[in-house]
């Protein structure tokens, strides 16, 4: 295999989903909890009545003074509402999963020389490609919605872009040893 700077980043990627699925941060450490406070919203906005009308002792209707709209409390909290309507209530990001599968790279770009180089074979023949000194990788979203949604959670303490030190060294020692 040659060197790859996309092969890194794509690795690192996956790397911060799994971590992201499994309910790490970015220091490797669980997401913090959701809220056991009590939680309110829009009746109208709850995707899934069956499921609540199932869980009534749960949750209290009431109407908005202002509106006159009709909206529930969750009596346990956010963490009741996500158990509720999706039957887990672990904190991993995944609502609706797009936020992770619209997670990119967005940038990789590579700088000065690090003095050694890799096999490339080719049809053509073999070519010696250098190893660049430093590699500049960004990821992200393309859609700015979903950066804001990736902030919200850090706010939040759900902060998924990163990997704990080892983990992004081993990263790159496997892919360096492969060369």
């Amino acid at each position: 295999m040659s060197w790859s700077s996309l092969a890194i980043a794509l690795k690192i990627r996956e790397a911060i989903v799994e971590n992201t699925l499994a309910g790490k941060d970015k220091d490797g450490k669980p997401f913090k909890p959701y809220s056991t406070r009590p939680f309110k919203m829009p009746y109208g906005a709850i995707s899934n009545k069956k499921k609540l009308k199932a869980n009534r002792d749960n949750v209290r209707y009431f109407t908005n003074r202002k509106t006159g709209g009709l909206w529930v409390t969750w009596l346990k909290g956010y963490s009741d509402y996500k158990f509720m309507m999706r039957g887990n209530n672990r904190p991993n990001l995944q609502l609706s999963g797009g936020l992770l599968k619209s997670f990119s790279v967005l940038k990789v770009a590579e700088k000065g020389n690090s003095g050694r180089t890799s096999k490339l074979e080719t049809s053509y023949g073999s070519f010696e490609v250098p190893i660049p000194a430093e590699v500049y990788i960004e990821l992200g979203w393309k859609k700015e919605e979903r950066g804001k949604i990736a902030y919200y959670n850090k706010l939040k303490g759900r902060d998924m872009l990163g990997l704990p030190q080892n983990q992004l060294e081993n990263i790159v020692k496997e892919m360096v040893e492969k060369v």
